[in-house]
């Protein structure tokens, strides 16, 4: 055989050994790819069920579950690239795939079929080169061809590792199967949670339960505290334990063991928050869904305004109501409105109270107004609604109290007379009236006998004078009483003046009354209010006439006891002096400065006394203005004088004895001395003043008597001439 003819020859059986292995090429990429897919298989089934194990176990989060998702499909990913497209990518030759051949069965070099391969593929291009044997290489190209014609290389594919990779997809397909067909809710949650991202909780013999949880949120006033409270529910053992696990937004946890309040009821008190706080609760093999305690502003009152009218007031009265302020007090009848504010909408304030019912209006959900008509006190508590959270503000109370328009106070009172008078005597009254709103009228009324029949004289007793009212109101009809009136002020339209003082002087002499007539004063006041006049009448002042004598009698005696007071007065004064006399040392100056003190009191007391008789004299207009000026300046200016002048000097002096540079003593006793005297001196005075009256009130019993005289002889007379006319 030619040269020529040899390489067509050679290459047909190089190229009968090439489709050989190219055959076992592809069986082994089929194969390779058939392991590739059991792999794959196989790792989503093991990343599946550790999913399920560790979710199960440790219930994973959205966000834990999301990247454990990611990781599996970055394994599944590089499971992929390594075992089927690298392997793609790869061509082998021939001569490798005899190669793979020899290292899949192991055998020595002398049964290896790849040096084989190489001699039939690789020695015919060699033929043409000079200084080779071409016998050589056609024996051994003949040679290697026959022995590998007879080689299985099918066989070198291990059918069994086939069948490990079907039976292993196979597995990987039934093994879910069977478990959606014997657990489908624990598929179903599964796939939920891994799938479609729901954060339903897997089943556990522990089930725990936030109280008040509402879409993951937990609402609790701010800056105050709260009591979270966790339940579970045990299907087997009970659980003894609950932990919170606290965060907040700035990376701060910390874990709690909650209270056991009792069994399946475990609570813990939140402190007052101001942030939001990301927490959830544990305890047996159960956990609670996480949540967030979310504080806001509890609902509360910031402003609450109270706008009342009244036709009595110019201007309406607004009070910007507080508890400090205390209640708020308003006229009958009174057009009341309140206006609040709140610091978040508010859906709804219930009103608690009996005695109102209030209709609110809002335009914006912050702002409210009610309005009523106030005719009695009312008290209620307002409690808000949040309109976003299911929160209430504290009960708020408030009370608007009856302001009532009180009927006029009124003062009436008399001076420097007494209850017994005599029948020419002038009565000071002083009436002071006042009312919350204005004073309308004001007036006194004096009640009257209207006849001079002498009525049994009563004793100067005030409870006495008293009796002789009623005495007189039951006379017969012709003695009745009559009322004569004193206007004092008003009638006033419109009553504006809230206080009338006034001083009236009313003279008994324009009565003409005979001694032993009783006589009545009262006064009364009446204001303008809103529903209906009202009038106070002062307590009646009764008065008694008697004759002039009889009261001079009784103010002399009076002053005869004032100059008996004054007497012993100057006694305790001279003994104040012996004492300063005999003084050794300073040690009693407190005594003496006590022994002054009461000296120094009994004269004005004295001088005061006196001044209200001689007023009481003038009142009755008894004695003249000879008599009056002569107690005055002989006994009353005298009296004052040393009680004003000498004996508040003497008082400095012995203060004095009390400092480091006290008075000397002898400026003290002889001041002690000349208040002796002057002591003395008024008493003398008073003396010759009660000598006086004596000799006057003599006189004026002659000149009564001869008075007397005179009217019986002209009685007589006018008799005669009578008798004389009627004859």
């Amino acid at each position: 055989m030619s040269s020529v003819e040899r390489p067509s020859e050679f290459k047909v059986l190089q190229n009968m050994i090439s489709g050989k292995l190219e055959n076992v090429g592809s069986s082994l990429r089929r194969h390779t790819l058939l392991e590739a897919v059991a792999r794959i298989f196989v790792a989503i089934l093991g990343l599946a069920c550790l999913s399920l194990l560790f979710d199960w176990w440790l219930e994973l989060s959205f966000v834990a579950r999301v990247l454990c998702l990611l990781l599996g499909l970055g394994t599944v990913g590089y499971l992929i690239y390594q075992h089927v497209i690298l392997p793609l990518r790869i061509a082998l030759s021939p001569i490798e795939i005899a190669n793979l051949i020899d290292q899949s069965k192991q055998v020595s070099p002398q049964q290896a079929i790849a040096p084989r391969v190489a001699s039939v593929l690789q020695l015919p291009a060699h033929l043409s080169e000079a200084e080779q044997s071409q016998p050589m290489i056609e024996q051994a190209v003949q040679y290697n061809y026959q022995q590998l014609s007879q080689y299985p290389f099918q066989d070198s594919i291990d059918p069994r590792h086939t069948r490990h990779c079907l039976l292993a997809v196979l597995a990987a397909f039934l093994i879910p199967l069977c478990f959606i067909f014997i657990f489908p809710e624990t598929a179903r949650l599964w796939s939920q949670r891994w799938l479609l991202g729901s954060n339903e909780a897997w089943p556990r013999n522990t089930h725990l339960s936030v109280v008040g949880l509402k879409n993951g949120q937990w609402i609790i006033p701010r800056g105050e505290t709260a009591t979270l409270q966790v339940h579970t529910e045990d299907e087997e053992g009970t659980t003894e334990s609950v932990w919170l696990h606290l965060e907040s937004d700035d990376g701060e946890s910390e874990t709690i063991t909650m209270n056991r309040f009792q069994a399946g009821d475990f609570r813990y008190e939140i402190p007052p928050l101001q942030l939001p706080y990301k927490a959830y609760a544990w305890g047996g093999d159960g956990e609670s869904e996480p949540f967030e305690i979310v504080p806001i502003d509890r609902p509360r009152i910031t402003d609450l305004t109270i706008r009342a009218t009244h036709p009595r007031l110019s201007q309406p009265f607004v009070s910007h109501f507080s508890a400090s302020e205390g209640n708020v007090r308003l006229l009958p009848q009174s057009e009341v409105t309140i206006q609040l504010t709140t610091n978040v909408k508010v859906s709804q304030i219930d009103v608690d109270s009996e005695d109102v019912s209030l209709q609110w209006e809002s335009t914006d959900g912050k702002h409210f107004e009610a309005r009523w008509t106030h005719e009695k006190p009312v008290s209620f508590k307002l409690t808000l609604h949040s309109a976003e959270h299911e929160i209430n503000s504290h009960p708020r109370p408030v009370s608007i109290g009856m302001q009532p328009d009180r009927s006029p106070r009124l003062s009436f009172r008399y001076s420097g007379v007494r209850q017994r008078i005599t029948a020419k005597a002038t009565i000071p009254f002083t009436m002071i009236a006042r009312d919350d709103y204005g004073i309308r009228l004001v007036g006194m009324t004096s009640h009257l006998p209207l006849s001079g029949t002498e009525t049994k004289e009563k004793s100067d007793e005030v409870a006495k004078t008293e009796s002789a009212v009623k005495e007189t109101k039951s006379k017969t009809p012709e003695n009745k009483d009559k009322k004569k009136e004193y206007p004092v002020y008003g009638p006033a339209e419109p009553a504006v003046e809230t206080v009338i003082d006034h001083e009236q002087q009313v003279s008994i002499s324009e009565m003409k009354l005979n001694p032993g007539a009783v006589i009545t004063f009262h006064s009364y006041a009446e204001d303008d209010c809103y529903t209906g006049r009202q009038k106070t009448r002062s307590r009646q002042l009764v008065f008694r006439i008697v004759k002039p004598e009889e009261l001079f009698r009784e103010i002399l005696l009076r002053q005869q006891q004032l100059r008996s007071r004054l007497r012993k007065a100057r006694d305790q004064a001279e003994q104040l002096r012996d004492d300063l006399k005999q003084a050794n040392s300073l040690d009693q100056a407190a005594d003496w400065m006590r022994k002054h003190q009461l000296v120094r009191r009994e004269v004005g007391q004295v001088s005061h006394a006196l001044n209200g008789s001689v007023e009481e004299m003038k009142l009755n207009q008894l004695g003249g203005e000879e008599t009056y000026q002569l107690i005055s300046q002989t006994v009353l200016k005298p009296l004052q004088n040393l009680h004003e002048r000498e004996m508040e000097r003497q008082r400095q002096s012995l203060e004095t004895l009390r400092t480091e540079t006290p008075d000397s003593t002898e400026t003290m006793e002889a001041r002690q001395d000349q208040i002796v005297k002057s002591l003395d001196e008024i008493l003398k005075k008073m003396a010759q003043w009660d000598s006086f009256i004596d000799v006057v009130n003599q006189l004026n019993a002659v000149i009564k008597l001869e008075q007397l005289v005179k009217e019986k002889t002209e009685e007589l007379k006018k008799k005669q001439v009578d008798s004389i006319f009627d004859k």
